[in-house]
């Protein structure tokens, strides 16, 4: 019995620190939001939030209000669903709710990057400065010229008036015209010695496309860490081949590279960064750049092209900005040139913009609790965070489709963002009470999107030159607004789990 004694209390030690570990003996402490662990150690409610978070949210919400911590994957995670309550845990201090320390996590654990910390300050000092400010004016520009190649240049030839009508997928037709443009613009161009065209440019953007929609379709299950043996071996295919064609020794034979993506591989060689770890670099700054960006603009022709009234109102604005920019359309003319300038002047497509932004982008704004705190909720009450747990924001759900701010939330208005006179509308209530950040695609304060103004550039542009330079339409004027793959709920724009057939032709 003197033997078993000490045995039986270092087993029960054991399984004590391993359950404590897997957050099972995590009990509610005063003053602490409610609390649901589930009932799988260390998974927790994992598998239910992978399969579709949003389902998972409402559920959660209605079970315990605005406010409630979850376990997930082994992480502690609270909710904050008070669009009221947002701003205070958007602009808490970062020495008690850091915003950098997830993604930074994530940013690893997928593409095996790791920041340090001047290094993080230093790229994003660098990005903000070249994706905003005078210098956005060129890289608008390198997208125009980009576009142009992919969309007129291998139709330059064709007699005047309207051509064959051609058939595609719309998402794939947007995704990669869209992506392969802003790859061009930010990575330059294969030199042509001499030669007239940019063959090359459309082989290699368009094997990059497709090498990294193989890419983006395995990044749910690389974040969950849930891929197969076979999934992994296709990753690491994958990630070599880009680290290979966006390596600082590639990029530099190239031409009319931008200044953002040669100004950070100096940074970082100057720093020194190995040529590898560049690589790496380079392949986030291609997912972050492109990945949502070349989503939007599926679902905005689509809404316009479900919604006629739209996309007569899209067009006329277009054209009238033409007009006045001494750029007419006219039958066996030239094809349009969208200067930056014109995208100054586009109030009903913003309105378009922001309407589609809010229905189909849906991020979590995450913050790390760097220590013990207490989170005061819009109504006063007051509620006590852990060190080492998360908060989490999720607007899509509980700001952008709430019914009492945006009435009807499911169906898309092109004029919601317009006040009567025209203007730009940006006052929107609940119970009576403005909304101080009613809108929350891009992220907030310090970690708000550095390339946001970029990435609309971009978008608008694409959508003027289909809705001036072609004549568009679905293949069945009928077909329903496909669902959107919920795996991908957190991950910035939506996709749709299905394609839509539309018919398009050039005429000029």
């Amino acid at each position: 019995m003197a033997f078993w004694a000490p045995v039986f209390i270092v087993l029960v030690t054991t399984v004590l620190v391993v359950l404590y570990r897997l957050g099972a003996l995590r009990q509610r402490r005063p003053r602490e939001p409610p609390l649901d662990k589930g009932f799988i150690p260390w998974l927790g409610h994992g598998r239910d939030f992978y399969k579709d978070a949003s389902n998972f949210l409402k559920r959660m919400q209605e079970r315990h209000g605005d406010i409630f911590t979850v376990q997930l994957g082994g992480r502690y995670i609270t909710f904050v669903t008070d669009p009221f309550s947002f701003d205070a845990i958007l602009k808490e201090d970062k020495s008690k709710l850091e915003p950098h320390k997830f993604s930074h996590e994530l940013v690893f654990q997928v593409f095996e990057f790791q920041r340090l910390k001047d290094q993080k300050n230093m790229t994003r000092s660098n990005t903000s400065k070249h994706l905003t400010g005078t210098d956005l004016v060129g890289i608008t520009q390198a997208v125009m010229d980009s576009l142009k190649i992919l969309m007129l240049e291998p139709d330059a030839g064709l007699r005047s008036g309207p051509q064959e009508w051609k058939q595609d997928g719309l998402f794939q037709y947007c995704h990669s015209t869209v992506f392969r443009a802003g790859y061009l613009a930010l990575f330059g161009n294969l030199p042509t010695n001499g030669k007239a065209g940019h063959a090359q440019d459309l082989l290699q953007s368009q094997k990059i496309f497709e090498e990294y929609r193989k890419f983006d379709t395995l990044l749910p299950q690389m974040i969950y860490s849930l891929l197969l043996p076979k999934e992994k071996q296709e990753i690491r295919r994958l990630k070599h081949f880009f680290w290979d064609i966006l390596s600082p020794q590639h990029i530099m034979e190239k031409d009319n590279v931008s200044g953002w993506i040669r100004s950070t591989q100096q940074l970082l060689s100057d720093v020194g960064i190995s040529e590898i770890e560049q690589s790496k670099y380079n392949l986030v700054a291609l997912w972050a750049s492109q990945g949502n960006s070349s989503v939007v603009p599926f679902w905005t022709l689509l809404f316009l092209l479900k919604n006629p009234k739209a996309l007569k109102a899209v067009r006329e604005e277009a054209e009238r900005v033409l007009r006045k920019m001494g750029q007419e359309m006219r039958p066996g003319g030239v094809p349009i040139t969208v200067e930056y300038s014109m995208l100054q002047q586009t109030p009903v497509l913003d309105s378009v913009m922001e309407e589609t932004l809010r229905m189909v982008v849906a991020p979590h704004l995450t913050k790390f609790v760097m220590e013990d705190m207490i989170l005061k909720m819009d109504d006063g009450r007051e509620y006590a965070l852990r060190q080492g747990d998360a908060v989490f924001i999720f607007p899509y759900l509980f700001l952008h489709m709430d019914p009492e701010i945006y009435p009807d939330p499911t169906t898309f208005k092109y004029d919601r963002f317009l006040n009567p006179d025209g203007s730009r509308k940006v006052t929107f209530y609940k119970q009576g009470r403005r909304i101080k950040s009613h809108m929350l695609p891009w992220g907030s304060g310090i970690t708000i999107c550095p390339g946001r103004f970029f990435a609309l550039n971009k978008i608008k542009m694409f959508v003027l030159l289909m809705v001036t330079q072609y004549d568009i339409e679905l293949v069945d004027q009928e077909v329903k607004i496909p669902s959107i793959n919920v795996k991908r709920w957190g991950l910035g724009a939506m996709q749709p789990i299905h394609d839509v057939q539309f018919r398009y032709r050039i005429h000029f």
